[in-house]
């Protein structure tokens, strides 16, 4: 049976929704759970009345005051933070989950406060897109569990999933497999004892969980699959004889929510309305949380004048639920996905509101975004563990000092030349944790050089589009300007060409993450290198550049190989090499007098020793000998004052190297730069 503090929890969340059609549920006593006391009946009075100040401040006093665990009060807190939005807040919290010691919980309830603050946590490093962070705060405490004898934390049907979806964002799609089918053998455990509406409906979110995050990653036959067993578990929620509406409802819409998403994505586009329409019938779809869900539909369907009524209502949701503006995810998640709406739908002064909010916000909110790394940092690191380790070894080092003075004639001066021995021993350890200490200290000195490097570049990409965006909006907005047809021709290029160079920003910093973090791109495309020379050519717009001649090259067979690679990379790669050429071959590129005449750039496509061969070569400014290598690294920019974040061509290498190929830049040619990039046949 479901835990007592897990209903608990439960119990929290629901009572904290804004719009809902049932009563709140009755007191319930859980004097039954083990560890359950006075404080934690004080704390769910506090909870019923949504004083969420009261509650945290009674948390400090309790825990001080020895009544209820750290591990509790952590838990308490943060389901609080969370539902007020308060996310980094949060997250300072659950960063001291780590100094709890397992083998102090004593009672049931603090084991399951332990248990669901860090499925919390790493629910949260999952949302945050930090997957390899919350796999690995995931095992940690695995790991801490299994200390003391429980083994079951891998196991749970909501671990199993966030871990499933963070391997699968990561490339790695047989342990992504094996984690969704143990989240689903621990739901069949579940319901083969229990069958209240509560169970039902946890059970159906962990399974929409897991299709949304598969129809996200293209594996629609996977979806069909879970979707039937979500079908499954409403009807059987339908035909109990005390029916929970609410439940009901909330099913009944994120299933026909996914469905509707699925149907478009596979070109059922009647199918897809039909579910939709379903999703709309629900009272869940009309709640502000359901929000952001109906604009995706209607984005994804190209109905912008639809989506932009739903977005009027984002504000007042953002303040209702306590979102705080200044935070990247949120900009991300709320307002470019609004800016967009608006500038397609043709509402250009809302699209100048939200393009002067977000430009207001960002330099907070990368603030913020540092000091949560910095945090998450220091807990890869754990400095602070390695700092307890070497205070231990002198502790040790001294007891045995204080045994080994103890003796007297031969038996003395054996024990002391062992001491002897065991102590320069123990000193060399000493020392090689101590050079581990400065080496890991130097490489967060770099890492926060690069960051604030980083912060700066990406600062101006966005504020220079940002400011464009603004000076035409005020224009088009000025109630006393005439503007020509032709003026108003080139004022909307401009906006649209700065959008895309914000949406191009934000496509290389998720590519630049995917990178970092997938091990090895799955070659299962076939094709001709003469389609990724084709492909790269149209997706880097480099035949629309007026100030250069572009040729492409195609020698023998290139048309007739077949080889097997990885399409969408591979394209990506020569895209960005291309652009690389058509910024470099640009009069202004040359800080001075252009060579005069149009600048060329070269894409010769050749089969050499069973390898692709992609060289492109410009008559641009060139790249010194000595940088060959430097370039290639991120962030690193030959001219500082030169436009761009200095990570096309580390996200390009990156791409073709998981590939099995290369990309280096040939130093014999002169007239400007040759990079040539190889991919295996």
């Amino acid at each position: 049976m479901m835990s007592k503090l897990c209903k608990l929890l439960i119990l929290i969340t629901l009572g904290t929704t804004t719009i809902s059609c049932r009563q709140q549920p009755k007191s319930i006593s859980y004097t039954e759970a083990g560890g359950y006391g006075h404080a934690d009946s004080v704390l769910s009075d506090i909870s019923d009345q949504h004083d969420w100040p009261k509650l945290i401040a009674t948390c400090d006093s309790f825990e001080q005051a020895g009544d209820i665990s750290k591990a509790k009060s952590i838990f308490y807190k943060t389901v609080v933070l969370n539902l007020q939005g308060k996310y980094r807040s949060s997250l300072s919290l659950y960063n001291k989950l780590a100094d709890i010691n397992t083998k102090e919980l004593k009672t049931e309830t603090d084991l399951e406060s332990y248990i669901y603050a860090y499925k919390d946590y790493v629910r949260m490093l999952c949302d945050m897109r930090r997957y390899d962070r919350a796999l690995r705060q995931a095992r940690i405490a695995d790991n801490k569990l299994r200390a003391i004898g429980y083994y079951d934390f891998g196991n749970h049907q909501d671990i199993a999933q966030i871990m499933g979806e963070c391997l699968l964002y990561l490339g790695q799609n047989a342990e992504a497999e094996q984690n969704f089918d143990r989240s689903l053998a621990a739901i069949k455990k579940r319901l083969k004892t229990n069958h209240a509406p509560i169970d039902l409906r946890e059970c159906q979110k962990t399974m929409n969980a897991i299709a949304t995050v598969l129809m996200r990653c293209g594996q629609f036959g996977e979806v069909t699959s879970w979707l039937l067993r979500q079908d499954t578990l409403y009807h059987q929620a339908l035909n109990q004889p005390e029916r929970d509406t609410l439940y009901i409802d909330e099913m009944k819409a994120e299933i026909c929510y996914v469905r509707a998403m699925q149907a478009h994505a596979q070109g059922h586009y009647e199918e897809a309305e039909k579910f939709f329409s379903d999703y709309l019938s629900t009272r869940t779809s009309q709640q502000p949380a359901s929000l952001i869900n109906s604009c995706r539909y209607l984005m994804a369907t190209h109905r912008y004048e639809e989506a932009a009524r739903y977005m009027t209502q984002l504000d007042h949701f953002m303040g209702e639920c306590g979102y705080e503006q200044a935070d990247l995810e949120n900009i991300g998640r709320f307002m470019i996905p609004k800016f967009t709406v608006n500038l397609l739908a043709g509402h250009r002064d809302s699209a100048l509101h939200v393009a002067e909010t977000i430009a207001h916000v960002y330099d907070e909110a990368l603030l913020r975004q540092k000091i949560i790394d910095a945090d998450l940092l220091a807990t890869v690191y754990d400095t602070e563990g390695k700092e307890r380790q070497i205070a231990e070894q002198r502790a040790r080092l001294s007891h045995q000092a204080m045994l080994w003075s103890i003796g007297v004639g031969l038996t003395l001066i054996v024990l002391l030349q062992f001491y002897l021995m065991q102590r320069r021993r123990a000193y060399r350890k000493l020392n090689e944790t101590n050079k581990q200490l400065v080496e890991a200290n130097e490489r967060a000195k770099e890492s926060e050089r690069i960051k604030t490097k980083f912060i700066q570049q990406i600062s101006h990409e966005v504020r220079t589009p940002l400011n464009v965006l603004s000076g035409f909006s005020q224009v088009l907005a000025a109630p006393d300007i005439e503007i020509s047809s032709e003026e108003l021709q080139s004022f909307s290029k401009k906006i649209v060409e700065n959008s895309e160079r914000i949406t191009r920003l934000v496509d290389k910093m998720i590519d630049l993450s995917l990178v970092n973090t997938r091990a090895c791109a799955e070659c299962i495309d076939k094709v001709t290198p003469s389609d990724i020379a084709y492909q790269a050519t149209q997706q880097s717009g480099i035949t629309q550049a007026t100030h250069l001649d572009f040729n492409i090259r195609l020698g023998a067979r290139t048309n007739q190989v077949i080889m097997t690679t990885h399409l969408k990379s591979a394209v990506k790669a020569l895209a960005l090499l291309l652009d690389n050429a058509q910024k470099f071959t640009h009069p202004l590129a040359f800080k001075g007098t252009a060579p005069h005449g149009k600048a060329s750039v070269t894409l010769n496509v050749v089969i050499e020793n069973e390898k692709a061969m992609f060289t492109v070569e410009d008559t641009g400014i060139g790249i010194p000998k000595a940088q060959a290598e430097n370039i290639f690294k991120e962030f690193v920019q030959l001219d500082e004052y030169t436009d761009g974040t200095g990570i096309g061509l580390s996200i390009a290498r990156s791409l073709v190297t998981h590939m099995g190929g290369d990309i280096t830049l040939d130093t014999s040619y002169t007239g400007g730069a040759r990079f040539v990039m190889q991919l295996p046949v």
